[in-house]
């Protein structure tokens, strides 16, 4: 296992691309990070804690960390080869 600094913006799907190089890894990576968080606010509305949900499509805490399984059958070393730019996504505008 190695760990991953969350960069600001990226979402569960973007490091799955960077990480493992397909979102097929994704019940994978939730296995080994039970805990994820998305950034406060990057919904856009203020929420009490005991009412916030976890969201795919917001942004996880920046600065927080995952692990990402490196022996994982689900790493696609052919395509995160190739990527060679930091994968964010998520955008509030």
């Amino acid at each position: 296992m190695k760990t991953v600094t969350v960069k600001p913006n990226q979402t569960v799907f973007d490091i799955l691309v960077e990480q493992y190089g397909t979102c097929e890894a994704l019940a994978e990576f939730l296995g080994n990070n039970p805990d994820l968080e998305n950034e406060l606010g990057a919904d856009g509305r203020a929420m009490p804690e005991a009412k916030r949900i976890f969201r795919f499509d917001l942004p996880l805490k920046d600065g927080s960390t995952v692990l990402i399984g490196t022996d994982s059958r689900q790493i696609k070393t052919s395509v995160i080869r190739e990527i060679n730019t930091e994968v964010t996504t998520f955008s509030n505008d």
